[in-house]
């Protein structure tokens, strides 16, 4: 017990000494007991992003009048959870699409005539669906259901993004006509390949997993605006308007900036 409270002193001061010279503060500060405070509840990674920012604003304009450094670095904070909360909608928005394109597409190409029975009949289900289902089946039975009283669409939620990528990568034949070329409102959209939806679905699922984790976009990997950009263009190939999702949550389109609407 001991120790592991030492442990924890030791990150707890570590971090506070960071943003007491981010800040240039010490605990003679009016407002230090409210620093101590922050560092125990706050998301680290997005705590070393606005102190970043506070100390480039207070360099780059010394002049500037903050009245209270909390409250400023706050909003700064705030401003950078804003941003990930919207992309965690974004890419919900993502992951449920595409889900729910493949549960309908398969089940239209596998099922008996005006049924979705597909996943329930071993006759009628695909050998490259078996694994993915087996894992479901788990799940859904864990979560004390029958997978035979679930649809097509409510299997699929149970699977997993990367199990999802895969299907993608399997059944190919059947879901590529999704992405061939096509004109939309005067704009033409270029066929997006097999290799190039793969390698723009694993992108899109490491920001998706970043996210999950309050994560900020890695720096080795794509860019927040790239990531929108390969989201808006994978959801325009499967007939989702985007532009009226995003209204709903960033109205005035300043995180999520659309580029072909």
């Amino acid at each position: 017990m001991f120790k592991i409270r030492k442990l924890y002193l030791n990150i707890n001061q570590k971090s506070l000494d960071n943003l007491c010279s981010s800040l240039q503060i010490d605990s003679s500060d009016r407002e230090y007991y409210k620093f101590q405070r922050l560092i125990t509840v706050v998301n680290q990674a997005y705590l070393k992003i606005a102190l970043k920012e506070f100390y480039s604003i207070k360099s780059n304009n010394p002049e500037k009048e903050i009245n209270s450094n909390f409250n400023f670095l706050m909003s700064l904070y705030n401003k950078h959870l804003r941003e990930h909360q919207v992309m965690f909608l974004l890419l919900n928005i993502f992951e449920t699409a595409i889900r729910s394109k493949c549960a309908v597409e398969l089940s239209l190409k596998y099922s008996s005539s005006n049924c979705d029975d597909w996943l329930h009949n071993t006759t009628l289900t695909p050998k490259k669906m078996k694994k993915p289902l087996e894992e479901a089946t788990k799940k859904i039975l864990q979560d004390g259901e029958t997978i035979n009283n679930l649809d097509s669409f409510e299997i699929f939620d149970y699977i997993m993004l990367g199990q999802l990528q895969s299907i993608y990568k399997d059944f190919w034949n059947d879901l590529s006509h999704l992405f061939i070329a096509k004109t939309i409102n005067g704009i033409n959209f270029p066929q997006i390949g097999k290799r190039t939806f793969e390698k723009t679905f694993e992108e899109i699922r490491k920001a998706r997993n970043d996210n999950a984790h309050h994560k900020p976009f890695h720096k080795t990997r794509k860019r927040r605006h790239q990531i929108i950009e390969d989201i808006e263009l994978i959801l325009i190939h499967i007939g989702f308007n985007l532009n009226d999702a995003i209204n709903n949550i960033d109205s005035q389109h300043k995180i999520i900036k659309l580029k072909y609407i």
